[in-house]
């Protein structure tokens, strides 16, 4: 039960979190520069609260034996990890970054939920978790919802809600994210689960810390990367002896926290925290619960995105990001637990999906005449 009040937070810090950066990234400042000092900030959450456990409780980095098998050292495995975690989450966070960028947060965010569609096989396969017919229902509601979202364009064919998926710039990168931060996950849980089960809460929140550091200190290099290839000027290179290093400070690295400061710290701020409660909650629970509520938030963010960013013609959203969330719940009340047991059967699981199809074709049917604007 810890677990899942964790993800549950985690559900509603992470939308707050899109939300911050959101602010950031609508006053057109490259992506991979807004990474930089996002996951700066977040290394020195993740710093000060180590100093602080360590002064208070002698709280220690916890690494486990992740390369045993293949004759590492702990240290050398860790780097070689958070290496290869920085490439695929790199790449995911500059996606989704992207996707906020060029789409609207009620719109692209609901996408996020086909994550449990890519943990379904790939849990059953690397986590060894069981599959139930209720699990498969839930998926099968939150891909009704992703093709929901574009509903009038069945008027034009019945494929065309799904080739808009991939038309749209935003569904077609959060698409993306959600397939790449489900290996991410499988892999931290992977990690964090090595060498068994550990019992001791102050171990398990060691090993969240240490991963946690060293995963937004390796990205932080691959965005300070990413951003000099991107925006240095390179010419500058053949007009100084210390051409490379004009080269990396040709552009101002500040520019974008003098110009939003409170935004962007909030940003990296919740990204920390919403990285502590995931991989602490990984622990607790199985990766397909945690992710699965976390998604939950999505309404949350269709909401936000009218609130916040007076985002208008969500209807449609709406509607799908319910079905959406339907499907989500359906997902976590099926999942077996270790005993095999589950709180909604699969016969449950599809009654609970036939009134939410019920309530989804009435609440289409009485918004068939909306002409309101899109605000794209």
């Amino acid at each position: 039960m810890f677990g899942l009040l964790l993800a549950s937070i985690d559900s509603v810090v992470n939308v707050l979190t899109d939300v911050a950066r959101k602010k950031v990234l609508d006053q057109q400042h490259d992506a991979s520069l807004v990474s930089v000092w996002c996951k700066l900030i977040s290394c020195g959450v993740f710093a000060a609260v180590i100093a602080l456990l360590s002064a208070g409780w002698g709280t220690r980095p916890e690494l486990p034996d992740i390369g045993q098998r293949l004759g590492l050292a702990p240290t050398v495995a860790f780097l070689l990890y958070v290496s290869l975690n920085a490439v695929l989450e790199g790449t995911a966070i500059l996606l989704n970054l992207r996707a906020l960028q060029v789409s609207p947060i009620s719109y692209c965010v609901p996408f996020m939920a086909l994550t449990p569609l890519f943990l379904l096989p790939s849990g059953a396969l690397f986590l060894h978790e069981a599959v139930s017919g209720g699990m498969v229902i839930g998926v099968g509601m939150v891909v009704t919802g992703a093709l929901v979202v574009n509903r009038q364009l069945f008027a034009r064919g019945l494929l065309e809600p799904a080739r808009a998926i991939v038309r749209e710039r935003g569904s077609r990168y959060m698409l993306m994210v959600a397939l790449l931060l489900t290996v991410t996950n499988i892999l931290d849980k992977w990690f964090l689960m090595s060498g068994g089960e550990v019992v001791s809460l102050e171990v398990k929140f060691a090993r969240t810390l240490t991963l946690s550091l060293g995963k937004c200190g390796m990205l932080c290099v691959f965005f300070a990367g990413l951003t000099i290839v991107r925006l240095g000027d390179w010419r500058a290179r053949n007009r100084t002896p210390a051409g490379l290093w004009s080269a990396a400070v040709s552009f101002s690295w500040s520019n974008v926290l003098r110009h939003l400061p409170v935004w962007l710290v909030l940003a990296g701020v919740l990204e920390a925290l919403v990285l502590l409660l995931q991989l602490t909650a990984l622990q607790f629970t199985v990766a397909a619960l945690v992710i699965s509520i976390k998604r939950a938030g999505m309404i949350l963010a269709v909401a936000l995105g009218w609130f916040v960013f007076k985002e208008r013609g969500i209807t449609d959203r709406v509607i799908a990001s319910l079905v959406m969330t339907v499907g989500v719940l359906i997902f976590f009340l099926t999942k077996p637990d270790a005993q095999g047991q589950a709180m909604l059967e699969s016969f449950g699981a599809l009654v609970v999906a036939l009134v939410a199809l019920a309530g989804m074709a009435a609440a289409l049917y009485f918004t068939r005449h909306s002409r309101a604007v899109d605000g794209r």
